[in-house]
């Protein structure tokens, strides 16, 4: 990662910032909702590209963590919302299905805790729009069968499929563009939306919007 990316990774972060500080009010949009998910999921593969060029370790362990981690969060909090649901309707079974913890998932061989991510994905899918009101919207729902997918790929894939640390660089450097042209044409756009009703917001987002040298502690450019 050259100078030049560690500033636009720098940028990248202070936006994550905002979205985390600020969610119920990116929320009254909801067209946020998908690009703001989708901003997280570019952001976390631009980290985990990063160490494979570094050399921390090796491509495919680095990959493979990050998708088992994202397919986990993912599981849980579906996993969760879906057991608030089936209490509040009296589906003991369905309680049963949803009892899965992180520390348990974490333990399971890939095999098994695909296959126990997909059981919760597949009874989340059942439901249609019934968890909405719990969280679970039914684009977070396809969001973790893309997951389950992403990993899925990932464990089944050959070792030719590493990703190289030559490969990698030129990896980052796509996402790098690709991660921008979500913020520039999608984001940017919808935070006039929330200009006048949030002032505040609008104002620190487009200040995190800002790319600083880092090295020289100035200002160079002002993404529009």
């Amino acid at each position: 990662m050259n100078a030049k990316q560690r500033n636009q990774l720098a940028m990248f972060i202070a936006v994550k910032n905002v979205f985390g500080t600020y969610p119920s009010e990116f929320q009254t949009i909801p067209a946020f909702d998908s690009f703001i998910n989708e901003f997280f999921t570019q952001l976390s593969q631009i980290e985990a590209v990063y160490q494979i060029q570094i050399g921390n370790i090796t491509g495919r362990t680095q990959l493979k963590q990050k998708e088992e981690k994202e397919m986990i969060e993912a599981t849980i909090r579906t996993a969760a919302a879906m057991y608030v649901y089936a209490q509040v309707n009296n589906m003991p079974d369905l309680m049963a299905k949803c009892k899965v913890s992180a520390w348990i998932l974490e333990k399971l061989s890939a095999v098994k805790l695909k296959t126990i991510c997909l059981n919760i994905y597949e009874e989340a899918a059942k439901l249609n729009d019934a968890l909405s009101n719990y969280g679970i919207s039914a684009e977070k729902v396809a969001q973790l069968k893309k997951e389950i997918d992403d990993f899925d790929e990932l464990i089944g894939a050959p070792r030719a499929a590493i990703v190289t640390r030559s490969q990698a660089r030129q990896e980052l450097v796509e996402l790098m563009d690709t991660t921008n042209d979500l913020l520039r044409n999608k984001v940017d756009k919808l935070m006039e939306l929330l200009k006048e009703t949030y002032p505040k917001v609008y104002n620190t987002y487009k200040a995190a919007r800002i790319i600083v040298d880092l090295r020289a502690g100035k200002q160079v450019v002002e993404v529009e």
